[in-house]
């Protein structure tokens, strides 16, 4: 039998498992991961992690998972989930990631198309799922699930708890000494680590991403530099595992840093769990972000007068400040002294209430474009905002901000080692350490992968002093009748920084004169604004259909259309009558557009818009406070903004 110091002395940390390895026995006895369960604070040391993953290892490898087989994780981001990530590769498996609010036929295709032979699977909704499609599903052979609640009068012989698989691991050890360190030296940095499926926002099925262990390494140690984080760091896990975020940020960075990672009690306490641990690096969506800086706003119009005093008085000292740093000028000591108070009185506070105290340096964002708006906010009231581009098929990021060297606009110039093109047409190139392909598409990865560079389909340009500004999708540009060019994802994001619109959409093309946009109110923000100006209302279709929702909407508007550009100014709106749906492939899984689905959805709507039609009927579910459902036919009221 090998020793565990001896082997891990000798060995190449080129996989993850291998890393996992290493930091149990460097440092071993540092806390690993902590997770909020009960009210209580629980932790997990490095040693205690790396056990775990070796009985679960050996245990699936009882249950008959071999080199190369894949499996499946569908749960929360969880200790589990890493856990079960890392015993799969450590059994010389891939693992395949699945998001939690997918329909039990997404995850059929999925869990079909990978071959998945186990699924690990989190709680008893997960699990119903799974009963669902498992005869669907030939390859299947086990759902091992890790929260037992609910569970325990569940007698389908498919199903295993993830303590009794460790169990068996257990005494599979025992028959076979030093199994697990074997199987971990075989596995090769080229060797397949994840299947990451993509979110398919051009409305084709998604496609998985074949990743190396050495691939999801290297996107790891190219973006680690500009963190800010070390081995005594903190990470609070808010990306589901199944993303690409979350393999880099999270598991990656992980098992590279050797950082600790926390976990909220449940994702409705995220925020409040955030701000208990207040993390080193806190990563967010743009979408994430856009929903805090609503709150923020929401939370002011309701606040006592002299805070709402306090908010609009200040928060200008903070852009000032914010515009001065950015042109790398010098700060004018009246400034600094006027904002050094206006931190004390307004930004501090509201920083501790979001959870950002002063062990938080930077924010960090990235997977799809983030408002130049929202980014000049986190900046006023103090925060270091940092941008990363990455890709799927790109390994992770190849972009982000470092230091002082920001912009608004940009992604930041390419991180060490990555290496980017832009093409005549203006489509971004990705090349070193890009995936290994599409896995069962061979057309397609010749297609996309192209003598060693990665075709992203991202339209992207560099600044003189080497930024790389993303534009938005190739295929999504916008062109109207006059032949001016616009980017819908960088007036949608404009749209989206408004307090009371939750989703929007812009619409054009070559046969039209000017802009329009289908707009989504927040449901949340805006029933308390119709309650305090007591504004009856029953449901969200009532609601949206409001005529003084659609007053302060077209403020909105036309506050933004100030600021944009003349011939991108939107003209028309409508408010939907319900929300943009993933259930219904408006959004993909990661709440990105899917553009073409949803303009050949609302063919009809969009059409009458530039038809010069005042209202469009249509039919909408609804369900009452009551809890009753039913359908009702709605008209939807096409609103106009004057020019100028």
């Amino acid at each position: 039998m090998v020793l565990l110091s001896e082997w891990s002395e000798k060995m190449q940390a080129d996989t993850l498992p291998k890393l996992l390895i290493r930091n149990a026995e460097q440092i071993g006895g540092k806390v690993a991961m902590q997770e909020k369960t009960l009210g209580i604070w629980r932790q997990c040391t490095w040693r205690e992690s790396c056990q775990r993953v070796k009985y679960l290892s050996l245990g699936l490898i009882s249950l008959g998972l071999e080199h190369g087989d894949r499996s499946s994780i569908l749960g929360d981001s969880k200790p589990e989930w890493y856990w079960a990530q890392f015993s799969i590769q450590a059994a010389g498996g891939v693992s395949v990631g699945l998001f939690t609010d997918a329909l039990a036929s997404e995850l059929r295709y999925i869990i079909e198309h990978s071959g998945s032979k186990f699924v690990v699977a989190g709680d008893q909704e997960q699990v119903d799922k799974m009963l669902k499609i498992k005869d669907e599903l030939p390859n299947l052979k086990r759902v091992i699930y890790w929260d037992p609640k609910g569970l325990w009068d569940y007698d389908d012989p498919i199903l295993t708890s993830y303590e009794e698989v460790t169990e068996l691991g257990r005494k599979y050890e025992e028959a076979h000494p030093g199994a697990f360190e074997a199987t971990i030296a075989k596995g090769e940095g080229d060797d397949l680590a994840i299947l990451c499926y993509t979110s398919a926002t051009t409305g084709d099925l998604p496609k998985g991403v074949m990743l190396s262990h050495a691939g999801l390494v290297r996107g790891t140690e190219r973006v680690v530099p500009v963190l800010g984080i070390g081995e005594d760091g903190a990470y609070f896990s808010v990306f589901p595992g199944a993303w690409l975020g979350e393999q880099v940020w999270g598991l990656g960075m992980h098992l590279v840093v050797g950082n600790r990672v926390c976990f909220a009690e449940e994702p409705e306490t995220m925020l409040q769990n955030l701000r208990e641990i207040s993390p080193t690096v806190a990563p967010f969506s743009p979408r994430q972000l856009e929903n805090l800086i609503s709150t923020i706003q929401v939370k002011m119009t309701d606040a006592a007068p002299l805070k709402r005093l306090f908010y609009h008085l200040f928060s200008p000292v903070g852009y000032k400040l914010a515009d001065v740093r950015l042109a790398n000028k010098p700060q004018a000591t009246f400034w600094k002294l006027l904002y050094a108070l206006a931190n004390l009185i307004l930004f501090r506070p509201l920083k501790d209430k979001l959870g950002f105290a002063e062990q938080t340096k930077t924010i960090w964002s990235g997977g799809s474009a983030l408002s130049p708006d929202a980014a000049k906010f986190f900046s006023a009231i103090g925060l270091s905002l940092r941008i990363g581009y990455a890709a799927t098929e790109g390994s992770g990021f190849h972009c982000a901000h470092r230091g002082s060297d920001f912009r608004w606009d940009s992604v930041g110039p390419p991180l060490l080692g990555a290496e980017i093109r832009i093409t005549d047409e203006g489509e971004t190139l990705l090349g070193g350490g890009t995936a290994l392909g599409y896995y069962k598409n061979p057309e397609l990865t010749s297609k996309a992968f192209e003598r060693g560079w990665f075709h992203t389909g991202d339209a992207s340009l560099v600044t003189d002093d080497g930024h790389v500004v993303f534009i938005d999708r190739v295929s999504e540009l916008g062109e109207l009748a006059s032949g001016y060019r616009y980017s819908p994802t960088y007036i949608e994001g404009k749209l989206k920084f408004s307090p009371y619109i939750k989703d929007a959409v812009s619409i054009g093309g070559k046969e039209r004169d000017y802009l329009s946009a289908i707009i989504n109110i927040d449901f949340e923000n805006i029933g308390k604004w119709a309650e305090a100006h007591q504004i009856g209302y029953t449901t969200f279709v009532d609601l949206s259909q409001k005529k003084e929702v659609a007053a302060i909407i077209k403020k909105d508007i036309e506050r933004i259309n100030r600021v944009l550009p003349e011939p991108s100014r939107v003209r028309k709106y409508v408010l939907l009558h319900k929300e943009f749906d993933p259930d219904e492939a408006e959004l993909t899984r990661t709440r990105k557009l899917r553009r073409k689905f949803f303009e050949e959805r609302y063919h009809e709507l969009i059409e009458a818009i530039y038809q010069g039609k005042e209202e469009v009927k249509v039919e909408a579910s609804v369900k009452y406070r009551d809890g009753r459902t039913g359908v009702v036919t709605t008209g939807l009221r096409i609103n106009s903004i004057e020019a100028g």
